[in-house]
């Protein structure tokens, strides 16, 4: 299936079977197919009144592997001025410089964007491989690497981090990672721990995460040197975060890196579906106490809702 843009997702018999330009394996039948070019609705997947923490993974086509879309110029714009400006903030590995797992990354980084973007790319070697490959595209990168037996956090390049903190994940595991993470450990941990175990080489995945901010600013750290934030901007002025996440383990060194790539989409564009104006207020609605306290959504989510189910409506 293709699409224009590029960023659809191809449902079939109301569920979602990948995304357009990949191949979607159907045996012989009759299917009821949904094309929507919205961009993603992951907040729409959920089969349960109540919110839950999903790992809602799918098998990654790695010619789909990274996204290329008409804000690249604009975000690796971003990600130099962010680099320039607070590396120390955006950039960190383990003191051992997780080198043989980086350089595997950033060639195979290479090879992809030469395959499917431009041939005569290249990589900055001034740079730390991981740092350099990062520059080249849209996604921020995490690697979790193998140290003493266990699958730790070994570093990363994140120019648009959600309001969390890469350095002081160093080192930790990913249930450490998630702890912050309100129920997300008790709903997820071991389902998380026995897939990362899994994951082999051959079997890439991705999946979607999101959340609503009062802010369209894509660098949102928790060390100060964000922009300061809105103070009670209007249920209108806020914004869907939507990260596309791809996880993919490598073969030589056995790492596992996290790809995440950041959509924001202005609630004044949501509103233009109705029908998805709806799913997102269910979704925010149906959010206990706690993890709308960790998405920061405690005292605006109801708010949000009710004006998206009236803005769709008026729409």
């Amino acid at each position: 299936f293709m699409s224009e843009p590029a960023v659809a997702e191809v449902w079939v018999n109301g569920s979602s079977a990948g995304m357009s330009g990949s191949q979607i394996p159907l045996a012989p039948g009759e299917y009821e197919v949904e094309v929507r070019s919205t961009g993603y609705e992951p907040y729409a997947e959920s089969p349960s009144a109540t919110f839950r923490w999903r790992l809602g993974v799918r098998p990654l086509d790695l010619d789909q592997w990274l996204e290329i879309t008409d804000h690249r110029d604009a975000e690796l714009t971003a990600k130099a001025q962010i680099m320039a400006t607070h590396p120390h903030t955006a950039f960190a590995v383990l003191d051992d410089g997780i080198a043989d797992e980086s350089h595997e990354i950033a060639d195979a980084v290479l090879a992809h964007l030469r395959s499917h973007f431009d041939p005569t790319i290249t990589l900055d070697t001034s740079l730390h491989p991981l740092d350099a490959a990062a520059r080249l595209v849209q996604e921020d990168l995490v690697v979790m690497v193998e140290r003493n037996g266990r699958l730790v956090f070994g570093g990363g390049s994140v120019c648009f981090p959600n309001r969390w903190d890469l350095r002081s994940k160093l080192g930790m595991t990913m249930a450490e990672v998630h702890d912050p993470v309100s129920l997300l450990n008790a709903q997820l941990g071991d389902t998380v721990d026995a897939f990362l175990a899994r994951l082999t080489p051959q079997r890439p995945v991705w999946r979607l995460g999101w959340g609503v901010l009062d802010t369209d600013e894509l660098y949102q750290p928790t060390d100060g040197t964000a922009a300061p934030r809105p103070v009670d901007a209007p249920p209108a002025a806020h914004h869907l975060r939507v990260e596309r996440e791809t996880l993919r383990r490598f073969p030589a060194t056995g790492c596992v890196l996290f790809t995440i790539h950041t959509h924001l989409t202005p609630l004044m564009d949501v509103i233009d579906s109705a029908t998805s104006a709806v799913a997102l207020a269910d979704a925010l609605d149906s959010m206990p106490t706690p993890i709308a306290e960790y998405k920061q959504l405690e005292r605006t989510g109801a708010a949000i809702a009710d004006w998206l189910r009236h803005a769709a409506t008026a729409h």
